[in-house]
C-alpha cells in the first residue's frame, strides 16, 4: 500500500474532527481511524446518511439480488431446529443487520414452510447505529411486528435473557471490523498510522508496533517477508467469538464473507494486503480519501476465527465457498421444483435467477465463503 496522500480541498466536518484528533493526541492507528470513518454516529460510512447496498449504490450484497438468500438460510436454520427437537424458543441473531432485509427475509419463509417453528422464533437484529436501527423498525414493524428485537451488541442480548438455544448468523460483517495495519521493513514489522504533515491531508507513516497484542501477533508471523510487505491485523474477531460463545448456549454459528485460510491470507507474495476502498462499485487503493464517504473492507481471516471459536467450544464443518453451501441448502427445493406433480409458485422463475447470481462462479458463488459452526 502506498502512502499517497489523499489531497481533499473542502474538508468535510468527519476529516476536519480527524485532523484535529491527530492535532491535539497525534497520529491515529489506523483501526481508530477507519472506527472513525465507518461509524462515526454523525458523519460515518454507515451512519445512514446514504444509500450504499443495491444496484445504485456502492456494492452489491447477496441479500440485495432478491429473498432467494433468505429462503435458503431459512431452510438451513428450519432443518437445525428440527434437529434440536422443535424447541419453544429458538432465537436467531443477526449481527450486522443493517436494515433487516435478510430478517424479513428469512422469517417469511419460516413462516410458510413451518408455522410452528415460525412462532418458536425470537429474531435479534444488532446494530450499532440508531439510523439503521430505525430502518429496521420501520421495515418489520409492520412486517413481524412481534417477531423482532433490535439490540446494540451481542452482550445486550446475554444480559436480557442469557445464554440461548438458536443460530448466530452474520453475513458481510467481519470484514467491516476496524483493523491495524502492519509493514514489514528491514526485517522487523511496524504499524502504519494515520498522521497530516501539514494540518490538511492525510497520509500513512510507518511507527513502532502501538500494543502487546500486536507485537505478540506480528512475532507469531515470523520476518521472511519483503520490505514493504503490507498487511492487516483484525483484533474484532476475537471480541467477536467470545461474545458468540457466551451468548449460545447451543446451536450454530453462520458466518458469511470473503475471506482466506491464515497461510494465503499472510502469504508472502500477497505484498498489499487485502484491504479495499470502494465507491459506486469501484475499487480505490487509498483508504484516506473521503472518509466517511467511502467504504472500507478487509478480508477475513478464517483460520483464526475457527481456531478461536474451536476453543470456546464450537465445531466446524469445512469451509465452504458460498455456491456449495447455498446449493445444499436448495436441494429439497429444486427436487421440488422439478416434480411434476408439484405447483411451482408465480415467483419461482425470479427466485431460480437469483439462486444463479448466488452460486455463479463468475457472480457472487466463489466470492464468499460459509463458515458453519456448532456446539
Amino acid at each position: 500500500m502506498n502512502a499517497t496522500p489523499a489531497f481533499d480541498r473542502t474538508p468535510s466536518p468527519l476529516m476536519e474532527e480527524i485532523l484535529h484528533s491527530i492535532q491535539q493526541a497525534g497520529p491515529l492507528n489506523f483501526k481508530a481511524y477507519m472506527a472513525m470513518a465507518l461509524y462515526h454516529p454523525q458523519w460515518g460510512y454507515y451512519s445512514g446518511h446514504r444509500q450504499r447496498v443495491g444496484t445504485d449504490a456502492d456494492f452489491i450484497t447477496s441479500v440485495s439480488v432478491g429473498p432467494c438468500f433468505g429462503m435458503l438460510l431459512a431452510r438451513r436454520i428450519l432443518t437445525h431446529w428440527q434437529e434440536s427437537q422443535n424447541p419453544e424458543s429458538y432465537h436467531i441473531i443477526e449481527p450486522g443487520a443493517h436494515h433487516g432485509e435478510l430478517c424479513c427475509d428469512i422469517l417469511d419463509t419460516l413462516a410458510k414452510l413451518s408455522p410452528d417453528c415460525y412462532h418458536s422464533v425470537r429474531y435479534h437484529l444488532v446494530e450499532t447505529t440508531p439510523a439503521l436501527r430505525a430502518a429496521q423498525e420501520k421495515r418489520l414493524a409492520s412486517r413481524h411486528p412481534d417477531k423482532y428485537h433490535t439490540h446494540t451488541s451481542l452482550g445486550e442480548i446475554k444480559q436480557s435473557i442469557g445464554p440461548v438455544i438458536g443460530t448466530i448468523l452474520s453475513n458481510e460483517l467481519i470484514d467491516a471490523f476496524p483493523v491495524h495495519l502492519i509493514q514489514s521493513n528491514n526485517g522487523e514489522w511496524q504499524e502504519l498510522m494515520v498522521e497530516s504533515v501539514d494540518g490538511e491531508t492525510l497520509t500513512l507513516a510507518a511507527h513502532p508496533l502501538s500494543s502487546a497484542e500486536l507485537i505478540a501477533f506480528c512475532q507469531s508471523l515470523g520476518r521472511h517477508y519483503p520490505d514493504g510487505y503490507t498487511s492487516e491485523y483484525n483484533s474484532g474477531i476475537d471480541r467477536f467469538v467470545n461474545d458468540a460463545a457466551e451468548l449460545l448456549k447451543s446451536g450454530l454459528m453462520i458466518t458469511i464473507d470473503y475471506g482466506h485460510a491464515q497461510d494465503d491470507y499472510y502469504h508472502p507474495d500477497r505484498t498489499s494486503g487485502t484491504l479495499q476502498t470502494y465507491y459506486r462499485h469501484q475499487k480505490s487503493d487509498n483508504p484516506l480519501l473521503h472518509p466517511g464517504e467511502i467504504d472500507i473492507t478487509t478480508h477475513v481471516d478464517f483460520t483464526r476465527l475457527q481456531h478461536g471459536a474451536e476453543a470456546r467450544g464450537f465445531h466446524s464443518a469445512s469451509l465452504r465457498t458460498q455456491a456449495s453451501y447455498l446449493t445444499e441448502q436448495a436441494r429439497e427445493w429444486l427436487l421440488d421444483i422439478e416434480n411434476p406433480d408439484s405447483t411451482n409458485h408465480p415467483d419461482t422463475p425470479k427466485l431460480l435467477r437469483q439462486f444463479q447470481t448466488l452460486i455463479h462462479p463468475a457472480m457472487l458463488g466463489t466470492k464468499f465463503s460459509v463458515l458453519e459452526m456448532s456446539r
